[in-house]
């Protein structure tokens, strides 16, 4: 019904447009709409709002007298408007689906639903949550959202031109660099304009595709405009109410349209690599070059649940250092923000925001098994798909990497990951940069690494001898520190030692400071201080485990913030923990239901937790408070 109701409101409107431009080519006068059912045609004098039809002398003389019309609101002489498409869209809109003759007067919480008064007696009579539409809000926000819309249509018009502009500009270099050396590279010159204009033809198509797509959403977002105005203006207060309701979907989807041709690639053709004139094999390159994209900070998210952004691509960034790989300083704009309370002292229950993560070219369901915050953006590592996928700060696919194997932890030195595998015998290394990610080093290792951090500006990896990262079963574990393919150190244990009793367990591993290393131990977590000389485990500096009602099962992913606590993902328990490594007594569950949460990253920027769960296509966020 509401399809149908939807195709019948774009049908009319453009009817009556039609109908609208005929009569400004021809200057046909307006005609009485109810003179025509008499085969009469008398001008139109007037326009009744609630009937919606145009009216002659007479008959608005007769609509006043008739005690059924005579409340109508009446226009005449130059308030008649010329399109009447957005009072009968208003009309319509406000009419019951299922009893035509009535006006949707209530809304019924209970079942969702806009009804009339029939539908309440019939319907809805032992429904407990009915609310009168009478009452409306103010629609500055729609109109005001509309303007905004149209503003960045032009911005993108405006883009386009520039990029036209250039594009003529490097055609102009290009003839006189052709002049230049004519004699010599002619042959050259000829090749080169061939490769120029294959690949403006190209661009340029593109170009209209852009226009074509700016002009559509342009022309709905006019409509949409005319509707609400005369909606203000002259819709009566359920009127306002409902065709508001009704005319949302509207503006939802013209800012998916719009934010869909934001974020394609903007590309233009520049000269790069010029050669200089001794050695000429060729006169010049031509390269894409991603323009910057109209700023979309402004734009609720385009996750499916959005309540906040993450943090302004202007606002200074550090790079992340070996104890604090997924936590990044807070810029003096947001800490005014922030509450004065340490975290240790704040909760972080409440769900925010989810993310997507799935991305076009993903075949199975996502698993996000690791979390880091770079400057470019967020970087995930997906298990299922065997992905690296860089987003940008406002959640926007940057770039994915496809990777050899099943990513099972991932660490970040400030410029490169390093991934292990749950099916390989091998480290591989990452260059990330702002729209690649790149292959830079693979290292075979002789046992099945597990888990990666960056400890000392090296690599610092956990190998099991027999079982795998899955398992909560005891494993004669190794811990190696490496310098590219080349081992700095392999880290011992006293085995006859109690407090060590429990390494065999470990399943993750995490750099806690300069000499400090975290473990998950399933059903615990325990904190060893690493000798530098001895290069073993010197003593076990503080532990936490489940308890009463803080359970912690299956202990995996570590994040710190600045303040020294540690947040420690419990798969099998689905809570998150935070425990102070200053204070280890000092500790709660923050987060007591979560869904297999089997990674974890601390936004300090916007004071907010974002997860990733073993299985699921969205990052899930929860802020501080």
């Amino acid at each position: 019904m509401a399809m149908n109701r939807k195709e019948n409101i774009q049908g009319q409107e453009k009817s009556t447009e039609k109908n609208k431009n005929e009569c400004n080519g021809k200057k046909i006068p307006i005609l009485c709409e109810a003179c025509k059912y008499d085969n009469s045609f008398e001008e139109a004098t007037g326009f009744c709002v609630t009937c919606s039809e145009y009216l002659c002398q007479t008959c608005c003389r007769d609509h006043k007298r008739n005690k059924v019309t005579r409340e109508h609101l009446l226009l005449k002489n130059d308030d008649i408007p010329a399109d009447i498409t957005p009072f009968k869209t208003i009309k319509q809109l406000s009419t019951c689906d299922i009893h035509p003759d009535n006006d949707i007067a209530y809304k019924c919480g209970d079942h969702e639903a806009l009804v009339c008064v029939f539908c309440l007696n019939e319907s809805h009579r032992k429904c407990e949550n009915i609310h009168d539409l009478g009452v409306v809000g103010s629609a500055d926000s729609g109109i005001n959202m509309m303007a905004e819309l149209q503003d960045r249509i032009h911005a993108l018009k405006a883009q386009r031109n520039e990029i036209e502009i250039e594009q003529e500009k490097n055609k102009i270099n290009l003839q006189c660099l052709v002049a230049k050396w004519k004699d010599n590279i002619a042959g050259l010159g000829n090749d080169f304009d061939t490769q120029l204009s294959e690949m403006s033809l190209s661009e340029t198509t593109q170009l209209n595709e852009y226009i074509d797509g700016c002009q559509e959403i342009e022309t709905d977002i006019t409509r949409n405009k005319a509707l609400i105005e005369t909606l203000m203006k002259y819709g009566t207060k359920r009127q306002k109410a409902v065709v508001l309701r009704r005319i949302n979907h509207a503006r939802v989807d013209l800012k998916d349209k719009l934010q869909k041709l934001e974020c394609q690639r903007q590309q233009s053709i520049a000269l790069i690599n010029v050669k200089q004139f001794a050695v000429l094999t060729m006169i010049a390159e031509l390269s894409l070059e991603e323009k910057s994209k109209y700023n979309t900070d402004t734009l609720e998210q385009t996750s499916d649940e959005v309540h906040d952004d993450l943090d302004s691509e202007n606002i200074p960034r550090e790079k992340i250092d070996e104890c604090t790989q997924t936590s990044f300083a807070v810029s003096n704009s947001d800490a005014k923000l922030r509450s004065s309370k340490p975290f240790s002292e704040r909760e972080s229950g409440q769900k925010i925001t989810l993310f997507k993560v799935k991305t076009e070219t993903d075949t199975n369901t996502c698993g996000i098994f690791a979390i880091k915050l770079t400057e470019y953006g967020v970087l995930v590592a997906d298990h299922r798909n065997r992905k690296l996928k860089l987003f940008s700060r406002t959640f926007d696919l940057m770039c994915e990497h496809s990777l050899p194997g099943q990513p099972v932890d991932m660490c970040f030195d400030g410029s490169s990951a390093y991934v292990c595998y749950s099916d390989l015998k091998k480290v591989t290394k990452h260059k990330i940069t702002e729209n690649t990610i790149l292959n830079e080093m693979e290292t075979p290792t002789r046992l099945q690494p597990i888990s990666l951090t960056v400890f000392n500006s090296r690599l610092m990896i956990l190998f099991v001898t027999q079982e795998n990262v899955d398992s909560s079963a005891a494993d004669d574990v190794q811990i190696e520190i490496r310098k590219g393919n080349s081992i700095n150190a392999t880290i011992s244990y006293d085995s006859d030692d109690d407090s060590f009793n429990y390494v065999k367990d470990a399943k993750q591993v995490f750099a806690l400071g300069k000499s400090s290393i975290v473990f998950s131990e399933n059903w615990r977590v325990s904190c060893y201080t690493v000798g530098k000389q001895t290069r073993e485990l010197i003593h076990r500096q503080w532990f936490y485990r489940s308890h009463a009602n803080q359970i912690l099962k299956k202990a995996k992913g570590f994040a710190k913030d600045s303040e020294g606590n540690i947040y420690i993902c419990g798969e099998d328990s689905n809570n998150i923990h935070q425990v102070s490594s200053k204070n280890y007594k000092r500790n709660r569950v923050i987060i007591p239901r979560c869904d297999r949460p089997v990674c974890i990253a601390v936004d300090e920027q916007k004071d907010r937790l974002i997860i990733g769960c073993r299985i699921g296509d969205y990052l899930q966020a929860y802020s501080f408070k």
